[in-house]
């Protein structure tokens, strides 16, 4: 499977971060996915980002 680009992934936190503004009442089961989803998409961001950062410093030490 590919790796997410890092666009990719910031507009699958952008969904479910606008639709949580918009639930008008507590809907439990709903709520609880769009939060595992974003939670989720969330933490691949963050390794894209470390992941970007290493290959930055191993680029510099090779230099």
């Amino acid at each position: 499977m590919e790796q997410p680009n890092k666009h990719q992934v910031l507009a699958k936190i952008e969904f479910p971060e606008n639709h949580l503004t918009e639930l008008t009442h507590y809907l439990p089961e709903t709520y609880d996915y769009l939060l595992v989803q974003l939670d989720y998409q969330k933490r691949i961001l963050a390794e894209l980002e470390v992941t970007e950062v290493f290959e930055l410093i191993e680029n510099q030490v090779l230099q």
